[in-house]
């Protein structure tokens, strides 16, 4: 991202010589935070202190930034040289914060005991956090006063580990949200299987960001939030150690956010969820309102995506007929491209009998049946399991083709009688660890009655944009 940046250039000099600093115009343009002053004062008589003072507005208050400095100086060489900032009395680094007016002091003996020059510059940059967590170690103890703690990073824990150093403790007592920055892209695909038949290309905008969760939620996550484990079947379908980590699997969309019967109708009547569903439940440990919910389609599709134009992220293919049942990366049956990024019927989802696949018991363990979520290649955008493993409400109500017209914060047409609530279809993501390849593909959308309990979830923090009863719930 872009940041909106102040630079303050300070002349420094040994002793207790002064220090002036001046606002330089060193500005690129962002679109959701911009930095609005900065001024940079060494203290007098010379400690060692630098007082720094910026301020920063958000054109989304309720978001957080991740406050950076840098300090650097050019040598005798004219090589740009940097100064870690590490030591500052007020915050530690890196610091999350709201849109405002803050001073640090930064302690430059502390990080540089031996600087000895004659030119500084400051750079301040805010970017909008990366990764929200929530922690759910209090499980159902946890309510609106005494709330799951939410931090926020500005990168994975391990950048250099094939899994990025998401551990256990990610899929089972926390939950890991990543920034989504708006956008356009292509939407949907071409008619050519019948799981796609009501996909039609069109172009999608998405105008606010979002955080999305990066794995599916797990038996484990929801076992904390609602105190027991959640989805009808879930205890006899995963019957092994690795159950806290798998997705839940047999869970409708009234249980995860409230029947549209009884008022709770996306949307028809905007964010509301019944308190006692799953997303309710969740609101309420985290002290939150209305932010927390599933992700509409639009919003599933651009981050699944991750940037790319064709079926399965990665096949390289725009257009053309894909093969129906060649193994390789565009089989519409087995897909080598899909079995590196989710679980399907041909890695393990099914049990092969010599070429042969039938259906695993509920008994089974991790060979076969879903996965542990993130076992598989994150997208581009560090999301894993988008394609296979376990189905994935979306928010949206599915009344036949989306329509091949370009669509601002799509959320899907209203519902025309909410009073038939087994019989509203939800629309569903992903595939499963069932589904052959054209069903776990990036278009696929098959349809679920809201009362049919075989749906996982991934959860989305959605700031309230225009276009939806969201922002005025």
């Amino acid at each position: 991202m872009n940041m909106k940046k102040l630079v303050a250039v300070a002349v420094t000099a040994c002793g207790s010589t002064g220090l002036f600093a001046a606002a330089v115009d060193a500005m690129t343009q962002d679109p959701n935070v911009v930095m609005t002053s900065l001024s940079v004062r060494q203290r007098y008589p010379w400690n060692g202190k630098v007082d720094i003072d910026f301020s920063f507005t958000s054109s989304i208050p309720e978001a957080f930034a991740f406050i950076q400095f840098k300090a650097t100086y050019v040598d005798k060489a004219g090589e740009t040289v940097s100064i870690p900032m590490k030591t500052f009395d007020q915050v530690s680094i890196p610091w999350c914060t709201n849109a405002g007016a803050y001073r640090v002091t930064w302690d430059s003996t502390a990080d540089a005991p031996n600087l000895r020059i004659t030119n500084l510059e400051y750079t301040v940059t805010a970017n909008m956090a990366k990764y929200m967590v929530v922690d759910l170690s209090k499980g159902t103890a946890a309510t609106a006063d005494d709330p799951y703690p939410i931090t926020y990073m500005e990168e994975c824990p391990d950048p250099t580990r094939d899994d990025g150093g998401w551990t256990n403790e990610y899929r089972t007592t926390k939950m890991v949200f990543r920034l989504v920055q708006p956008g356009t892209y292509v939407k949907g695909w071409n008619n050519q299987f019948t799981t796609w038949n009501d996909a039609e290309k069109h172009n999608a905008t998405i105008t606010r960001p979002f955080y999305l969760a990066i794995f599916e939620c797990t038996q484990g996550q929801a076992r904390r939030v609602m105190g027991t484990w959640f989805g009808t079947q879930s205890l006899e379908f995963y019957n092994s150690d690795f159950r806290e980590r798998r997705p839940v699997a047999c869970a409708s969309y009234n249980a995860w956010r409230g029947k549209a019967s009884d008022g709770f109708c996306w949307p028809n009547h905007g964010s509301e969820v019944d308190p006692s569903s799953f997303i309710g439940q969740f609101r309420i440990k985290t002290g939150n309102d209305n932010g927390f919910d599933m992700p509409t389609e639009t919003e599933w599709e651009y981050a699944a995506r991750a940037g790319s134009t064709d079926a399965w992220g990665g096949d390289g293919l725009s257009n053309g007929r894909l093969s129906t049942s060649d193994a390789g990366p565009t089989g519409g049956a087995q897909n080598s491209l899909l079995a590196t990024l989710g679980r399907y019927k041909y890695n393990g989802g099914y049990i092969n009998n010599g070429g042969s696949y039938s259906k695993p018991a509920y008994t089974c363990t991790t060979n076969n049946g879903t996965m542990i979520v993130g076992s598989y290649k994150p997208n581009a955008w560090g999301f894993y399991d988008m394609l296979g493993n376990i189905s994935e409400c979306a928010l949206d109500y599915k009344s036949g083709s989306m329509s091949n017209v370009a669509t601002i914060d799509d959320v899907g047409p209203e519902v025309a009688d909410p009073s038939s609530a087994d019989s509203i279809n939800r629309a569903t993501r992903g595939g499963t660890y069932a589904s052959e390849a054209k069903g776990a593909s990036l278009v696929a959308r098959p349809n679920m009655p809201a009362g049919h309990e075989i749906n996982g979830c991934r959860l989305a923090w959605r700031f309230p944009f225009a276009g939806t009863q969201a922002a005025t719930e």
